[in-house]
């Protein structure tokens, strides 16, 4: 293999590449590591996980095909440190990579190429595109709500659902729930299907995706691809039934508050600082335009803090756990959000002023164990 690269390329590609490479461990020379290929199609840089695969192509001059395995994050820090604009050039000599450009010269070692493993690819059932902002920002809409571990493996992943011409993802953890739908207009094959994105292919997607152009997907039995730009995605999904989000989506909401996102999340991080560390509960009481902050923990302190709002029905006193409330208001980029809420212990929905498309749903904490979970000091207070 002989090959020549632009380096602003050739970086990109390794960043992409080595972020779900790297991120594994294990005996196989795969793991850990990427696939430079250069043959008739260009020059392909190729990871994978086993769950999950990507291919970006660069563009190169290639003077002698040939393919080779290096180690992922070595290639990918060497290639992002050398010179911006330089002419990379990548030779395989005696098994080993020998990569230099004027004045820098790597030579490292190689694992045979037969070792990197094929993808067995599935035919679609169902494809369509989706601007590469759009999804994207339904991507980041949706992540934020997916739990660390969880022995329901259907919920580690964000839920496609795609019918009526519209697409559908929803991300839970049973506490928190975030959904955001699109419009499809053409839809080939098949225009109704659901599947289950692991969370490590949708947070890679994140960082892949750019602002312009299509994203094309292909939704067949157990895989999920996606193509952009130079980069295809290619996916496993998760296996099991998705739980029935909508019936714990209240329909009716006799309480409507309009908030400024960024001064109710800033009021409710300073409420979070004094939070005690089994539920990080904060109470909020709405009342004659304003929004009343309070928190305890018994070995730290307590706080209280008034934010103004335009709030003028009867009392309303809710808790909520700080950090989860903190993560469903980030989520939007929205400088108001609309707060719906039916009663203080049901679940509650915080809507876009500016996109009926999406939601994020966040469970309350009972009033009594916020109160509890306090202090001592929080006994004098009435039970909920």
């Amino acid at each position: 293999m002989h090959i020549t690269v632009p380096q602003n390329e050739l970086d990109q590609a390794a960043t992409i590449v080595s972020s779900l490479s790297s991120r594994s461990t294990g005996p196989h020379p795969a793991l850990g590591s990427l696939l430079i290929e250069a043959g008739e199609h260009g020059v392909q840089l190729r990871g994978t996980d086993f769950e999950s695969m990507v291919q970006v192509n660069v563009q190169a001059k290639i003077e002698r095909p040939g393919r080779i395995i290096v180690a992922a994050d070595t290639f990918r820090d060497l290639i992002k440190l050398l010179p911006p604009k330089s002419e990379v050039v990548f030779e395989e000599v005696s098994g080993k990579a020998h990569i230099f450009t004027e004045d820098n010269e790597y030579n490292l070692m190689t694992d045979p190429a037969d070792d990197f493993p094929d993808w067995n690819t599935e035919e679609p059932l169902s494809s369509f595109q989706v601007s590469q902002k759009v999804l994207k920002s339904m991507l980041e809409a949706t992540i934020y709500a997916l739990p660390i571990k969880d022995h329901r493996r259907v919920l580690l992943g964000v839920h496609f659902d795609l019918a009526d011409n519209r697409l559908q993802l929803t991300a839970t953890d049973g506490k928190k729930l975030g959904r955001v739908t699109t419009p499809i207009p053409e839809v080939e094959g098949q225009q109704k299907i659901t599947m289950t994105v692991p969370r490590k292919l949708a947070e890679n997607l994140v960082r892949s995706l750019g602002n312009e152009g299509p994203a094309e997907l292909e939704l067949g039995e157990r895989q999920i691809t996606a193509r952009f730009s130079n980069v295809l995605y290619r996916c496993n999904a998760l296996e099991g039934k998705y739980p029935d989000c909508d019936a714990v989506i209240p329909k009716e909401f006799p309480i409507r508050i309009v908030l400024n996102r960024e001064s109710f999340l800033q009021s409710a991080r300073r409420a979070g600082v004094v939070t005690d560390e089994k539920n990080r509960s904060i109470i909020l009481t709405f009342r004659d335009n304003k929004c009343h902050f309070r928190s305890m923990a018994h070995d730290v302190g307590n706080f209280h803090g008034d934010l103004k709002l335009d709030y003028t029905e009867p009392e309303l006193e809710i808790a909520f756990n700080f950090q989860f409330l903190a993560e469903t208001l980030s989520s939007f980029s929205d400088p108001n959000v609309i707060l719906h809420v039916k009663t203080r212990n049901t679940p509650v929905v915080f809507k876009s002023r500016e996109d009926d498309n999406r939601l994020a749903l966040l469970m309350p904490i009972k009033l009594s164990e916020a109160r509890a979970g306090a202090g001592a000091a929080a006994g004098a207070e009435a039970e909920d």
